[in-house]
């Protein structure tokens, strides 16, 4: 029976240390069910099996970067062990990475807005707030760290789908300028579409045959006529027009009793174009 191994980093874990343990439970079998140990910065685990002991973030090794006069981080050395070791691709924890590694090296300082109040709704600014909130609770970080941190991985996997299915996607003028269409089951095309500056986005579910829209405030898209049009051309489908004007929804996580569409896209977007 293989005994059991240890992941050490430093007390106070950051969001750096944290993440480096997860990419080892995550992605390396022989780190599933490995216990974690705290020691002060800097410091090395001296009970353990040397053999069965891991550091990151600290104690020195190929998993601490504070000797390396370089853009990286203990997360970062991780996942490119990780990656030549189990040849593993994953552009969306690419990003993740990039990020983590921005932060440990206090880059969010150049952000645009810096100073802005949603800054502090992200991961990094949460993990500080626990801390002031629970001093100490070192194992309690990891473990409400880590489900989080798989929570931005899938969202992030998603974008990476959700930016591959826009490029494939069908671009037309419509009223408020240009539009896209896309036939995929990622709803985060709606959003990043309008990040990408489209006037229109709309998406059908191509298994359930939901269609949803979004417009762009900024364009001055006000989808109240084509909600009528569509609702008068399609009265067995259920479609919801949001209070901003700009959300024509045919189809909700929030709503399971909607029924889907039964008009094609073509029909949909000659209704759009004519509503204005």
């Amino acid at each position: 029976m293989d005994k059991k191994r240890t992941i050490v980093t430093h007390i106070n874990p950051d969001l750096d240390g944290i993440p480096a343990i997860w990419l080892l439970k995550k992605y390396d079998p022989a780190f599933k069910d490995a216990e974690v140990r705290f020691v002060p910065a800097g410091s090395r685990w001296e009970e353990g099996d040397p053999e069965l002991t891991t550091h990151v973030d600290t104690g020195g090794g190929i998993y601490d970067h504070h000797d390396r006069d370089e853009f990286t981080c203990a997360a970062k050395l991780v996942w490119e062990d990780l990656k030549k070791r189990f040849s593993l691709e994953d552009e969306a924890m690419d990003r993740m990475i990039e990020i983590i590694t921005q932060y440990d090296h206090a880059r969010e300082n150049l952000w645009p807005e810096p100073n802005s109040d949603r800054y502090d709704f992200s991961l990094y600014s949460i993990l500080t707030g626990w801390k002031m909130l629970n001093p100490s609770k070192y194992y309690e970080f990891v473990d409400w760290t880590i489900p989080a941190l798989e929570a931005i991985h899938k969202v992030l996997q998603e974008k990476v789908l959700g930016e591959k299915a826009l490029k494939e996607g069908k671009e037309f003028e419509c009223p408020w300028g240009k539009a896209v269409v896309c036939e995929t089951y990622n709803d985060s095309v709606l959003d990043i579409g309008m990040k990408q500056g489209y006037a229109l986005v709309i998406r059908k579910d191509p298994v359930k045959g939901f269609v949803r829209i979004t417009g762009s405030t900024p364009h001055g898209v006000d989808l109240t006529k084509a909600y009528e049009s569509i609702s008068e051309l399609d009265p067995t489908a259920t479609w919801f027009l949001h209070a901003s004007k700009v959300l024509l929804r045919n189809g909700s996580s929030r709503n399971p009793t909607m029924k889907p569409t039964k008009l094609n896209l073509d029909k949909i977007i000659s209704l759009i174009n004519n509503s204005k």
